[in-house]
């Protein structure tokens, strides 16, 4: 896992009370400020989601923490209910969001190449609306696979963060 990410353990990830914020970059301008590897797991997502807050609200942008975490939250559930879907026990998927004054952009890998896909509306439904939010809070989203065959990356950007979040 690059520059020092936390880790969740697989098992018991319920019992974990805290996520150790040790992904906080102080290298550079090109290195995410808040990164960690988690079991692809249901469970895990709470505990990323209430990480991920605490670090933007650290760091000056409560503002913009809802739309932030929403969109994390669905991108994490669809890599954890879609993108390791047929993986062996274990897997983890790599959540990285990197933010300046001009931009904020999170990327959530796992390790399929399938691409995901917006699914009708529906009203009936109770899911398949998380690309649907992805896109309406975002500036931009997209998918990087790996050249290797090794996974993907969605990734979601929204312009001017620091602004958005007065």
């Amino acid at each position: 896992m690059p520059h020092g990410g936390a880790a969740l353990p697989v098992p018991g990830v319920c019992a974990v009370p805290h996520l150790p914020l040790d992904g906080v970059s102080t290298h550079g301008a090109d290195e995410p400020q808040f990164e960690v590897s988690l079991p692809a797991e249901r469970a895990a997502v709470p505990i990323v989601r209430r990480e991920l807050r605490a670090r933007l609200e650290q760091d000056g942008l409560g503002g913009l923490a809802d739309d932030v975490v929403l969109i994390c939250t669905e991108l994490v559930t669809n890599a954890v209910l879609h993108g390791c879907l047929g993986f062996p026990p274990g897997i983890t998927i790599q959540v990285t969001v990197m933010w300046s004054d001009v931009q904020l952009r999170l990327g959530v890998r796992d390790p399929s190449d399938v691409r995901p896909k917006e699914r009708e509306f529906s009203a009936s439904r109770t899911s398949g609306r998380g690309l649907r939010l992805v896109d309406e809070l975002s500036d931009r989203w997209g998918v990087e696979t790996d050249p290797s065959g090794s996974g993907k990356t969605v990734w979601t950007e929204l312009d001017a963060p620091r602004r958005r979040a007065s």
